[in-house]
């Protein structure tokens, strides 16, 4: 089953938003993750995260119809909304998908009563990090797993 719980149209991109999701949800995901990734997680992977999760919020980003951007989150706590993964393929980049993605996300998820939303995200991904830091993510902590060559930065931001 699949509930659309909206669509928004900007710049000739339609961005649908998914509450509830089945396979090709999640395989439009997985490819998109292919894309954008160099190690993406799995379609079982992907499956069994957000079918043990607590209101996951889907969003998609067509082009022509085809999915080109794509941001996934769910609940932490009554309070507090995870934004898990999201990307977008490369040759749709520099149309400001990844920020229309970040905002749609942001107002469903205030509206949903949530007060905090916070992310993750590698030093490496620098385009990630100033997108966040520009809409208003604050660094509230680092993490550094054994052998990863990448420091990992925590980001939070009051809604």
């Amino acid at each position: 089953m699949v509930y659309i719980r909206g669509l928004i149209v900007v710049d000739k991109i339609e961005y649908k938003i998914f509450s509830k999701f089945n396979q090709s949800i999640l395989e439009e995901i997985f490819l998109l993750e292919k894309e954008v990734f160099d190690t993406p997680h799995s379609l079982e992977e992907l499956e069994s995260e957000l079918f043990s999760k607590h209101n996951a919020l889907i969003l998609i980003a067509y082009l022509d119809s085809k999915p080109v951007g794509f941001k996934v989150g769910f609940e932490r706590s009554n309070r507090i909304f995870y934004s898990w993964i999201g990307g977008v393929a490369l040759h749709a980049r520099n149309k400001s998908i990844a920020k229309e993605l970040m905002n749609i996300q942001h107002q469903k998820v205030k509206e949903l009563g949530y007060q905090v939303i916070c992310t993750q995200t590698s030093n490496k991904f620098k385009p990630m990090l100033i997108l966040n830091l520009s809409s208003g993510f604050d660094i509230v902590g680092t993490l550094k797993s054994t052998g990863d060559q990448d420091l990992t930065l925590i980001l939070e931001k009051s809604l």
